[in-house]
């Protein structure tokens, strides 16, 4: 549920949803302090927009965005 993916890899379902769609940019968040997943983020073609800060306790989020070129 919610990770089905159609037989699609995961550079083949941003190829496909930039050259079928008319979507031209895709954002994801992770938390600043989940190394893994933004490293994921990067690896699959995502830049670093900006880190969202929150003082107290909140943990920081980065903003990811691959847009379609």
């Amino acid at each position: 549920m919610g990770s089905e993916n159609n037989g699609f890899s995961q550079p083949e379902m941003m190829e496909h949803l930039f050259t079928e769609t008319d979507i031209i940019r895709i954002f994801a968040e992770s938390f600043s302090t989940n190394l893994g997943s933004c490293r994921a983020l990067e690896k699959s073609g995502f830049q670093l927009e900006g880190t969202l800060q929150k003082n107290g306790s909140v943990i920081d989020v980065q903003l990811y965005a691959r847009i379609n070129e």
